[in-house]
């Protein structure tokens, strides 16, 4: 509470934590801001020296992350929510990175003028993920590469601001409309969540035998 005491912007995150995350603050429970995190790490080894787009970027710790570890060239992080946005623009914007509120749908960047878009936790909030992967296809390079995660079949009832589901086919399918799936991961918070599965924290490449077992799935899959 003192940490948000007089400060209008962490009022404002507080309020919204149920959906909103700055894995950088200690407000929040420190497995789910490392879960968070940790995708954004991951994602480094693929942005060195790339123009990357963060489409629903929320809070934008992930646009500073991109950059300052990954080496990103640059990175536009989009959210609809012009309070994050402000958030993201107090708080993370350095060198190379730029904020704008815009619909996902219709981010508003040009044609095939990003190298990588990144996109976590995002498409389980949408009706019409199919859209979103026309516009990720879009606005990205021919030889892009999309990196994008989804909880592994939560189901609707647990997840208040979702409104569909997927598990690893319904995932395939839908990258499969306009990208060319290359690497699926399976993350886990090592929580005690249930959809955790008791399984430890970490990022384990996705099989035949363990994808039941994943909490969230990340995918790394080609513009064609």
């Amino acid at each position: 509470m003192e940490l948000v005491c007089d400060d209008p912007q962490m009022q404002w995150l507080y309020r919204h934590r149920s959906e909103r995350m700055d894995a950088t603050v200690p407000m929040f429970p420190e497995l789910r801001a490392r879960f968070h995190l940790a995708r954004y790490e991951f994602a480094c080894k693929y942005v060195d020296g790339l123009n990357v787009a963060d489409i629903a970027c929320g809070t934008g710790y992930g646009c500073r992350v991109l950059i300052e570890t990954g080496k990103a060239q640059s990175v536009t992080g989009i959210d609809i929510c012009p309070e994050a946005i402000e958030y993201a623009k107090s708080r993370h914007q350095v060198a190379g990175v730029r904020f704008f509120a815009a619909d996902a749908l219709q981010t508003g960047i040009p044609d095939q003028s990003v190298d990588c878009v990144v996109s976590f936790e995002t498409i389980e909030h949408l009706e019409n993920a199919e859209a979103l992967m026309d516009e990720f296809y879009r606005i990205m390079k021919p030889g892009g590469r999309l990196i994008c995660s989804t909880p592994n079949a939560w189901p609707l009832e647990i997840a208040p601001h979702h409104v569909r589901e997927y598990n690893k086919a319904s995932f395939s399918k839908l990258l499969d409309r306009r990208f060319k799936l290359e690497e699926l991961y399976n993350q886990n918070s090592g929580s005690d969540f249930r959809f955790n599965h008791e399984q430890a924290e970490g990022i384990v490449a996705t099989t035949d035998k363990n994808h039941l077992t994943a909490e969230c799935f990340i995918a790394i899959a080609r513009r064609a």
